[in-house]
């Protein structure tokens, strides 16, 4: 793995519009509604120990959860010896997939009901998505297939196919 060389390299963020927009109306409803709860503390009447720790709570979880998907980046690297796949922060590595026996590499785009790489997809051993809408379908002579999400479904099947006629 230290001698290959590195023939394309992308990052991906999770790209789900819904997943952002719940994240961020978590966010904007903790500080609507658990922020003046705390701030109450100082009044006369301070709420009581339950609702200030359900509060620190709330607002905690609605600052995280954007932060959290921030973090999320599914990194992958085309080597000469194969094809390197890692999902952090959940990974703490690359894992490999050896490109030996690849029968079909092709480009995926999701029709009709499928308007996304989805969920159904991704936990799956053999997919690497956060929600994008295109990818690459690889299919190997083991009946093995693997979906992987990618921008640029074209310069990686280009750097595929270059990795395999290198070994």
């Amino acid at each position: 793995m230290e001698d290959s060389v590195v023939l394309y390299r992308e990052a991906n963020l999770f790209s789900h519009a819904g997943v952002w927009l719940g994240s961020f109306a978590l966010m904007f409803a903790s500080v609507y509604f658990a922020l003046p709860q705390i701030f109450e503390m100082a009044s006369d009447k301070p709420p009581s120990t339950l609702v200030i720790v359900g509060s620190c709570l709330f607002i905690a979880v609605g600052f995280i959860s954007p932060a959290l998907l921030l973090a999320i980046k599914l990194r992958i690297q085309v080597r000469s010896d194969g094809l390197y796949v890692e999902l952090a922060p959940f990974q703490s590595s690359f894992r490999s997939i050896p490109l030996a026996g690849l029968k079909d590499c092709k480009p995926y785009i999701p029709q009709g009901k499928e308007n996304r790489l989805d969920l159904r997809h991704a936990l799956s051993k053999n997919a690497y998505s956060l929600g994008g809408n295109k990818g690459i379908l690889m299919e190997f002579g083991d009946g093995r297939t693997v979906l992987l999400e990618t921008k640029h479904p074209e310069k990686i099947i280009e750097a595929i196919n270059e990795a395999n006629s290198r070994t």
